[in-house]
């Protein structure tokens, strides 16, 4: 049955400022910034034009929507209901009612981010036990994914640039896919697809925005940006009941995702998810104790070590076993970080932190910084609590709100089939069809990016 047209708003909406539930005053000021911005007119406002050109018209373009996960528990709250308590399967059906022509799932976006950055980290490991601490990828190895960060790292801490992965979020990861296999896959000209994504973050916009993410012909990877927030009024203002809604499953080939790549919405989620996977990249096991206590809750700072014996016979194996292949612990600095691993000739201790907050990443970083502590592996998120705690999320006064929508994605987790990102099969499809394999040339063509110190003007 073809779903109903539904009539755009008679009156333009009138959407409420989102600010941080807990927040941080740079992300405050960074959100306060990103409103400040004069544009011709707010992005939200312009997917919505796109939505509402006749589907038979020459200038309407294929509107494609990806959802990240921290917005799939949070929606439910622009509806006076708790964190959680509508699907993901009832969202996908609210935004195909606004008329998009198909609906992604950002998911599988962060199962792909976590098969480069895992690949990258592990990469990072060789080079430096094959006694490389000069090499351009120096550990530790810290998490790419949040703007907010990124944008900090770039203004305040540029010699840390290297130590950055160079991964893309798995926003502008989804976005280079749709614009390149899909649209291969689908027949479509890059130029005639809009790709909109939905967003917890206020910071996205500016992420989209970097000039090194359009390419000929004004192709950008990520043409608009909503938030949660945002999307909320939108489908109260169409007259969307989003929790009376049936459910409706994300379009392939990139709807699936994994409980790993579910864990994004949160802090410590990137970390969980990445060890799940590089774990039995490096061990060839799988990891047993898929649920780490140690980087879960709201805990500024986290830290935990993971001990990896490297499968027999492996190159890494091999180079734990060389003499000396760990640096000397008077060997000269790659860059503002002193690293030395923690191994011995069989296996090699992973030691991860995780901070949420950008006061709490400050105060990690100078502990580094001055040799009071050693990591091999940092993820930082900007807000609190992570991307559930984000600027563009549904305002609340409920102080316990991102432990809530925290909860929720937890619970997602232990309910997904798939929950290590290496064995979505979608992945695997993209891999043997498109990309050949994780950090080959194309990959890296595709889905690695730069940094520039003082940070992007105007962003």
């Amino acid at each position: 049955m073809p779903r109903p047209v539904l009539a755009a708003p008679a009156r333009p909406l009138s959407l409420t400022t989102v600010s941080l539930v807990r927040g941080d005053l740079a992300c405050r000021t960074a959100e306060a910034a990103a409103e400040a911005k004069t544009a011709p007119e707010p992005h939200y406002q312009q997917a919505l034009r796109e939505l509402d050109t006749p589907r038979d018209s020459p200038n309407r373009k294929v509107v494609i929507a990806s959802v990240a996960p921290a917005v799939r528990v949070a929606i439910a709250e622009s509806f006076g209901l708790a964190p959680g308590t509508t699907t993901p399967q009832q969202l996908v059906e609210a935004l195909k009612l606004l008329g998009f022509d198909h609906v992604y799932d950002t998911l599988f976006a962060a199962d792909l981010t976590i098969m480069e950055e895992g690949t990258e980290l592990i990469h990072r490991l060789k080079e430096q036990l094959a006694a490389h601490p000069g090499h351009l990828e120096p550990l530790p190895m810290f998490t790419s994914c949040c703007p907010g960060w990124v944008g900090m790292m770039e203004k305040s801490y540029p010699d840390l640039i290297p130590y950055v992965s160079s991964c893309k979020s798995p926003q502008m990861m989804m976005g280079t896919i749709v614009k390149s296999y899909l649209a291969e896959k689908k027949g479509l000209d890059p130029k005639d697809i809009s790709m909109v994504s939905i967003m917890p973050c206020v910071r996205k916009q500016g992420e989209a925005d970097r000039p090194w993410f359009t390419h000929a012909e004004g192709v950008r990877d990520v043409d608009h940006v909503i938030t949660t927030a945002e999307l909320g009024n939108i489908l109260k203002e169409r007259k969307i009941n989003l929790p009376e809604l049936p459910g409706a499953e994300f379009d392939n080939p990139l709807g699936e995702g994994s409980g790993g790549g579910v864990l994004f919405g949160t802090t410590g989620g990137v970390m969980e998810a990445a060890l799940r996977t590089a774990y039995e990249l490096v061990t060839g096991n799988k990891m047993e104790r898929l649920s780490l206590s140690e980087v879960r809750g709201m805990d500024g700072i986290k830290e935990a070590a993971i001990t990896l014996t490297p499968a027999e016979g492996s190159e890494l194996a091999e180079l734990l076993k060389r003499p000396g292949s760990e640096a000397p612990a008077d060997a000269p600095k790659a860059g503002p970080i002193a690293w030395k691993a923690d191994a011995d000739g069989n296996s090699i201790k992973l030691r991860i932190a995780v901070a949420n907050g950008l006061g709490n990443a400050k105060k990690l970083i100078t502990k580094i910084q001055n040799g009071e502590a050693s990591y091999d592996f940092i993820e930082i998120m900007a807000c609190p609590a992570g991307c559930v705690g984000g600027g563009g999320q549904p305002r609340s006064t409920d102080k316990q709100a991102p432990a809530k929508r925290q909860a929720a994605l937890y619970n997602l987790d232990e309910k997904s089939t798939i929950r290590r990102s290496h064995e979505n099969p979608a992945i695997q499809q993209l891999y043997g069809e498109y990309l050949d394999a994780p950090n080959s040339h194309k990959a890296h063509d595709l889905l690695h990016t730069h940094y520039v110190p003082g940070g992007v003007e105007n962003e």
